[in-house]
């Protein structure tokens, strides 16, 4: 009965949270269920737009733990976080008046590429992170210096806020593509979790039991890319969600992927969706990046499960 129970939990708690981030904001308290333009075209499409960044980053978490069989592993260790922001920063630099999403996106799927070169397939989990390192290093360095060189304090400016995870105004179109992906990715892992189950015993113990190890493993991390290209495409770079909703989510109620795929992405919602109510109305009328609250309710929450399980 645990993984039920916390699962009602979370929905309810989602739920919750979900009502008090449209009622609250810079332009004052609106009851949930009122249909103006304030909740309408400003606060509900970026509630949304929250939801489905923490449920995307959770999935793309939950997959490359799976694939790396290293619970502290998160969707940004493939050089994806190196790779999106060299594409942000570039597209801000030479573009400045498109939005930095797609190029983002792009340069996420390249910084994989790259890193699959240099490992030679998906593999082998070190090889893999190793080449992740050293490509997420190169690319920030290049992202690092295209800013100190930057004549324009505009671009400082729009790449620091991107980098922290700026949501930004998202209009309703702009939804819909993050979240059908979402969707079907979630889809593909139910389907699958058995599978997933299998190969996070290890290799040699999947193929044992039937499971088409290296097209699993391609499959599981085409989806992971997928997914957090399209989270930083439409949300920036949202740091700690993919870490800490997984892990948390495993601790609740155990490896199995069935149950374990839908806390985690209910926990990575809820997460990110508190976060960005507190960087919208903690220091009104100016707003912070919703990473860097991410990052200080995720800290010290995953600091607290660390020592916990040490007991």
């Amino acid at each position: 009965m645990r993984a039920p129970c916390v699962i009602v939990l979370l929905v309810l708690g989602c739920m919750v949270v979900a009502a008090a981030a449209l009622s609250l904001g810079p332009a004052g308290w609106r009851a949930p269920w009122a249909l103006d333009d304030v909740l309408l075209e400003l606060r509900a499409p970026r509630v949304l737009l929250a939801a489905i960044v923490g449920a995307s980053l959770a999935l793309a978490g939950a997959v490359m733990q799976t694939l790396l069989h290293n619970d502290l592993a998160d969707p940004y260790l493939l050089g994806v976080s190196g790779g999106a922001s060299a594409g942000a920063v570039a597209s801000l630099a030479l573009w400045p008046a498109l939005p930095p999403g797609p190029a983002a996106a792009l340069g996420a799927a390249g910084a994989v590429t790259a890193v699959r070169s240099v490992a030679r397939g998906p593999h082998d989990p070190t090889r893999l992170v190793l080449a992740g390192v050293a490509v997420g290093s190169l690319l920030a360095g290049a992202t690092g210096l295209v800013l100190v060189l930057a004549p324009a304090d505009r671009l400082l400016r729009s790449a620091t806020y991107w980098l922290f995870g700026g949501l930004g105004t998202p209009h309703w179109p702009a939804l819909i593509l993050p979240l059908v992906l979402l969707l079907s990715v979630a889809a593909w892992m139910r389907v699958r979790a058995e599978r997933l189950d299998r190969l996070a015993l290890g290799q040699d113990v999947a193929a044992s039991l039937g499971v088409d190890v290296v097209r699993l493993r391609r499959e599981a991390l085409a989806a992971s890319v997928a997914l957090t290209a399209a989270a930083v495409a439409v949300g920036g770079l949202v740091g700690f969600v993919g870490l800490i909703a997984p892990h948390a989510a495993r601790r609740s109620v155990g490896d199995g992927h069935r149950r374990f795929v839908l806390v985690a992405a209910l926990a990575g919602a809820t997460l990110v969706m508190a976060a960005d109510a507190i960087a919208r109305v903690a220091f009104a009328p100016r707003e912070v990046p919703v990473g860097l609250v991410t990052a200080a309710l995720g800290g010290p929450f995953f600091l607290w499960q660390l020592e916990r399980g040490a007991r």
